[in-house]
């Protein structure tokens, strides 16, 4: 994720499945292990949510 561009977004200090990209305003929620599957170098999600939101600091 860090290699394109996102961040862990954590709550009260403690790591989250929770990603943001500051640069492009989009939020990815519940990204782990079990909602995604990685086949053929091709990435599969499951049950995650997108958001393309411009969040304040």
């Amino acid at each position: 994720m860090a290699h394109n561009g996102f961040e862990n977004r954590k709550r009260n200090g403690v790591a989250t499945n929770n990603y943001y990209n500051e640069a492009s305003g989009i939020l990815l929620e519940d990204i782990h292990d079990e909602n995604v599957i990685v086949n053929s170098n091709t990435l599969f999600f499951i049950d995650t949510v997108f958001y393309t939101a411009f969040l304040e600091k």
